[in-house]
């Protein structure tokens, strides 16, 4: 138990520092588009996927991993706070209503495909390592 808390505990802080990085380097968008939150939440969505599918059944990534991955790491990487606080800011300022719809829009449909992308990927993945781990076999 402790030992799982730990690993959400490092993954967290990993995550937070790497949102922190993008916050820095990427820029809003004209119109108030909040795109370091943005960016953040979807490549999350997609790495979110990825790291299910390899946790799941047959997968290269164990409970651990996927505590420390998912619950960590994206868990700080993204933030639903940030999103919504992004999307009220612009709800404010009236100039900026077509870009808070336009966000809340973009985020949510896009970060729905990117986890199915990733889930998806990362099932090949792992079908990838069982039939080579099958041809290694017959060998």
């Amino acid at each position: 138990m402790l030992k799982n808390g730990v690993l959400v505990l490092l993954g967290g802080g990993i995550g937070a520092a790497l949102r922190e990085l993008l916050m820095l380097s990427v820029a809003n968008l004209p119109g108030g588009f909040p795109m370091p939150i943005f960016f953040a939440n979807l490549v999350a969505a997609l790495l979110v996927g990825i790291f299910a599918a390899l946790a799941g059944t047959g997968g290269l990534l164990g409970s651990g991993g996927k505590l420390l991955l998912v619950t960590g790491i994206m868990g700080g990487l993204s933030t639903f706070s940030s999103f919504v606080w992004g999307t009220d800011q612009m709800l404010v300022n009236p100039a900026e209503r077509a870009s808070a719809i336009c966000y809340l829009t973009l985020s949510m449909g896009a970060g729905f495909l990117l986890v199915e992308l990733g889930l998806w990927l990362g099932a090949r993945l792992v079908r990838s390592r069982v039939e080579t781990a099958d041809v290694i076999e017959r060998s």
